[in-house]
């Protein structure tokens, strides 16, 4: 193997400066699309986040409160999960052209939420109750703050103990 002159290796390196930085666009293009929404199958119900997860919008059409508000809490929550899942595998794949064996990838894969179950689980996520519980919840006894603490006594002898007559700049009489 021989060794590159210095305009070979400045080519090179220049090819390798450009296909990062197409790579790098890419990236970013995609990512900055790997928000999704999702909607209830009867539209009633759209859940939006952002690529990181994050809830960007939520829309409910007047015919989603027809049930408690515990189901409209569960249906709301599921499709929150279904989106933010999306979210993951759509910046998973906003990876791709920077390599899928990279650590970054393996990484991001790490985090995808597992698929939703068909069916909710009974109880699991957010509820709200129709009647508000009317028995305040119980006070916690109040701990009085502590005492200033006590000086010890003043004693008489005890003044100037840590003085002696030395003189630190010389002789007083001179």
């Amino acid at each position: 193997m021989s060794t590159p002159t210095p305009e070979e290796w400045l080519a090179n390196f220049n090819s390798t400066i450009a296909d990062i930085q197409a790579k790098t666009a890419e990236f970013q293009a995609n990512l900055e699309q790997s928000g999704t929404t999702e909607s209830s199958p009867d539209g009633s119900i759209s859940v939006s986040v952002a690529p990181n997860g994050s809830l960007t919008d939520l829309r409910i059409d007047e015919s989603a409160w027809r049930g408690s508000g515990a189901e409209l809490a569960g249906k709301i929550m599921a499709l929150a999960r279904k989106a933010q899942r999306a979210a993951a595998v759509n910046v998973a794949e906003a990876f791709a052209p920077l390599g899928a064996d990279s650590e970054a990838m393996h990484m991001v894969t790490g985090y995808i939420p597992e698929d939703e179950p068909a069916e909710p689980e009974q109880g699991a996520g957010y509820a709200f109750t129709e009647e508000p519980d009317e028995t305040p919840p119980p006070t916690p006894p109040r701990a009085e703050p502590p005492g200033r603490p006590s000086r010890p006594p003043h004693r008489a002898d005890d003044d100037d103990d840590d003085f002696g007559d030395d003189q630190i700049f010389g002789d007083r009489d001179r």
